[in-house]
């Protein structure tokens, strides 16, 4: 039966897809209209944008067009009355009057900074000066020939009906521009008398600044910015007030370099509203000439667009994007209604896709009862299933095979009494009571079957529960697997496991690459290394350099080919020490025949290789004792035969010396030498057989090695050998015999001159050196004689120090022997080592510290 986790999961998939195919066509229709309604209402955002930026900038145009239309009106005004006055009245009394009527224009207009008459040479009539909110007239005195000034010239060549005005600009006075700014306009018209006659000329200077305030004011709620431009695309007001008259300025900072695309297409047209970039420009062009006709209505029309028309563009520029609502917005300000249509759509959905889940429930949990008891019966599985009562209500053909029963002898029995064993029956009646109190049941269990047959079978059981259409627990399905022949082989692994970890001898299983998968704690034990520092490396990091490379060639030989191999080895473990095992090592093969491993079983057979390195050594030291013992006798037999007769035989040759003629003493002379020679032999073998004991004071080493060079210093002059001596400050005294340690400071150095006997004059070197160390038992003095000569063989070291061996043919090869002799004796130790690049040195370490040496003093 399926898992109510499972089912539920099924039921709310089936759920999922019956919703979706109700709620998704549903949920297009609602995207589309939601989608329709936002672009409906984002173009109507965008298009009453635009009208709101053309509404804006018509504002900002009028507001300007209107103080231009105001001031030309002041202008007709005024010519109107000069030259009504002018035709009337004589000419002084006519200019007293026009500064009247100018004084009192000036104080109720309080916008016209002055209101000059002059005549058509340039020179000035009247002039009204706007002073700190009081318009005043300049005394006669003050009135200035204004010729030069551009305006004028521009002015004087108007015709009757023409007027001039100027850009809008900073005012400058005496060549600077005024501070703080003023900003200014400047109007003129030409008064003609009756016949067409110019006869004066009207200026008025307006005050910029009160139409930069209008502008302002007409946009201060309209768009992100909106400018008012002069014709060369200079800023005269801006929302940043640092940027406007840059063409005055030094700053010179202008919209036609900010907006160079925009500007282009605004320069060259009248009006229009275009995109460039994210930006929306909205823009109309203010000139004066326009105005005026406006103004004039059915007079001729003035020449306002002539040079000095002053044309100016009033630009708005905002995002596109601004005032445009997101999909988000747009929801949100509509929520109540979208929210109210999304939620009858998901509640309807919900409700039809329920409806048709009901209907197929009982269909799914019959098809897979069906299913499942066909799947049962041809697994190799005991599968069974219990009832909430206990009792078996179905089971396979493998269960049955297992409990050797007839179907109708296991369908209906009663599971405890039949099928379970006694000594697990408690248990497994604990575990239904648990199951009929809260429907648990474990999942995995393992109980012995009862069978017919005359052993058990102990069975993995794997639980289920079972449940019916409405979800309500109707017993248990179990699958069990035979596990009786497997935990029996795992039972022998673990006994075979335990063994290798027991075992007395090292264990190491490597693949068949020679890396390290197993090695038993024997091995840890042995060789200090963790199974963590060996595993996945090759055994070859025991080795020492000990053992020989054919040793090893020979192993992989012999178990590459599937033999055996047994043999030993000199390792190192991991703190430096070596060891000896014996190891025997074959290889495993895998079904296929084939080599996957190999293992080595060894044994550490370190404590015998050292016991019978002691017993060769104890044969060594008593086959030396024989020897000395029948050197001894030998010695005596010599002493007693030899050295009496070859003492008559001395004075015989030395009575003949002194009596012969000088031939006769000649030949004497070599007799003795070889006599002296003899006598040596026969001293030194006396000497190796019969060791005299030690007598040990305190000596000093560095004057015994001076000592010692000078009674060979006319061998070392004959010879041209250079003798260099370092002996470290403060050297102690030690306990040793002087004699004997000279007899082997000099025996040392004579070997030393006769290896560079063979090199030319001057070119031999010996240097003797002496210094305090620091052996294992305490403080040494390290003692090195050494010469430059041929040098000698490594494989000889040793066998140098063996009685009677020489490389020379002159000499008994017991000089050696004799210092070895010595200096063990002194409980110290001499050896010889190859010098680089020629020569050997001597090397003799002798301790520091008094000792009860045998047959010492």
């Amino acid at each position: 039966m399926p898992d109510p986790t499972e089912q539920k999961q099924v039921n709310r998939l089936d759920l999922a897809v019956r919703f979706l195919a109700v709620f998704l066509p549903f949920l297009a229709v609602f995207a589309v209209a939601t989608a329709a309604h936002f672009l409906s209402t984002q173009h109507a955002q965008r298009v009453s944008l635009h009208s709101k930026e053309i509404l804006n900038v018509g504002l900002a145009r009028s507001a300007v067009v209107n103080d231009l239309a105001g001031v030309f009106t002041d202008l007709l005004f005024l010519a109107d009355y000069v030259q009504h006055q002018e035709t009337g009245k004589a000419e002084q009394l006519s200019l007293r009057d026009i500064g009247e009527l100018f004084r009192s224009f000036a104080r109720q207009k309080r916008f016209y900074d002055q209101i000059r008459l002059l005549d058509v040479s340039g020179l000035e009539l009247v002039r009204i000066n706007y002073r700190d909110g009081t318009p005043v007239i300049e005394d006669e005195l003050k009135l200035q020939n204004k010729s030069d000034r551009y305006y004028v010239q521009e002015a004087l060549r108007l015709g009757p009906n023409d007027v001039y005005v100027s850009p809008l600009d900073l005012n400058i006075e005496h060549g600077e521009i005024e501070q703080p700014l003023k900003p200014m306009m400047r109007f003129a018209v030409s008064i003609f008398n009756p016949q067409g006659r110019r006869q004066r000329l009207l200026v008025l200077n307006y005050l910029g600044a009160r139409l930069l305030n209008h502008f302002r004011r007409a946009t201060s709620n309209a768009a992100e910015a909106i400018y008012l431009l002069n014709n060369e695309g200079y800023w005269l007001s801006s929302p940043r007030d640092q940027d406007a008259w840059g063409f005055m300025l030094p700053h010179g900072r202008n919209f036609a370099q900010a907006d160079s695309a925009a500007w282009q297409r605004i320069r060259t047209e009248v009006a229009g509203q275009f995109n460039s970039g994210d930006s929306l420009y909205t823009f109309e062009t203010i000139t004066p000439k326009s105005v005026a006709e406006q103004l004039i209505g059915n007079k001729p029309a003035p020449n306002a667009g002539a040079s000095g028309s002053g044309q100016m563009k009033v630009v708005a520029k905002v995002r596109e994007t601004r005032g445009f609502e997101s999909l988000v917005d747009f929801l949100i300000a509509h929520l109540p209604l979208y929210s109210t249509t999304f939620l009858v759509l998901l509640i309807g959905s919900v409700l039809l896709a329920k409806a048709n889940l009901h209907r197929r429930q009982a269909e799914l949990q019959s098809a897979y009862e069906r299913k499942f008891r066909h799947t049962l019966e041809d697994i190799q599985l005991a599968a069974i299933s219990i009832g909430k009562s206990g009792r078996l209500e179905f089971c396979n053909d493998y269960f049955l095979y297992l409990c050797d029963r007839p179907v109708e002898e296991a369908v209906g029995q009663d599971w405890l009494a039949e099928f379970v064993t006694d000594e697990q029956r408690p248990l497994i009646q604990q575990t239904f009571s648990e199951f009929h109190a809260n429907g648990q049941f474990p999942r995995e269990m393992e109980l012995i079957l009862k069978t017919r047959q005359p052993n058990d079978r102990l069975m993995a059981w794997h639980n289920t529960l079972m449940w019916d259409a409405d979800g309500k627990v109707t017993g248990i399905t179990c699958l069990g697997e035979d596990i009786t022949d497997r935990r029996r082989a795992e039972e022998q692994v673990r006994k075979l496991s335990r063994a290798v970890e027991q075992s007395p001898s090292i264990v190491m299983l490597t693949n068949r690459f020679g890396r390290i998968e197993y090695v038993n704690p024997k091995f840890v034990e042995v060789t200090g290394y963790s199974k963590e520092d060996v595993l996945g490396k090759n055994p070859r990091l025991l080795k020492s350099g000990e053992t020989e490379p054919s040793d090893y060639q020979r192993l992989w030989q012999s178990i590459s080919e599937g033999g055996e191999w047994h043999g030993e080895f000199h390792n190192r473990r991991k703190n430096g020490e070596l060891y000896w095992e014996s190891a025997s090592i074959s290889g495993l093969r895998g079904p296929n025949g084939m080599i996957t491993h190999y293992v080595a079983v060894k044994e550490d057979i370190t404590a015998r290789k050292r016991l019978e390195a002691e017993i060769d050594a104890r044969k060594r030291e008593l086959a030396r004792a024989e020897s000395l013992a029948a050197m001894g006798r030998m010695a005596s037999m010599i002493a007693h035969d030899l050295r009496n007769p070859l003492s008559s035989v001395k004075m015989g040759v030395q009575i003949m010396g002194k009596q012969g003629d000088e031939q006769t003493r000649e030949l004497g002379d070599i007799a003795l030498e070889q006599i002296h020679y003899m006598e040596s032999i026969l001293r030194d073998m006396l000497t190796y057989a019969r060791p005299e004991d030690v007598r040990t004071e305190w000596v000093s080493v560095d004057k015994l090695l001076e000592l010692s060079i000078r009674s060979l210093s006319k061998q070392i002059e004959e010879k041209g050998v250079v003798v260099s001596s370092d002996y470290e400050q403060g050297l102690p005294t030690i306990p040793a015999d002087p004699d004997k340690l000279r007899q082997v400071f000099s025996n040392l150095l004579s070997n030393a001159l006769q290896a560079i006997s063979g090199l030319d004059a001057n070119e031999g070197r010996i240097d003797v050196r002496a210094k305090l160390d620091l052996g294992d038992d305490g403080s040494i003095i390290d003692i090195e004689i050494c010469d430059n000569g041929k040098g000698i063989d490594s494989s000889e070291v040793e066998k140098l120090f063996e009685p009677f061996y020489t490389t020379r043919a002159k000499g008994t090869g017991l000089g050696l022997a004799i210092c070895r002799q010595i200096i063990e004796q002194h409980r110290g130790s001499v050896t010889l080592q190859p010098r680089a690049p020629a020569g050997v040195c001597a090397c003799v370490l002798l301790p520091t510290t008094p000792s009860a040496t045998p047959g010492s003093e």
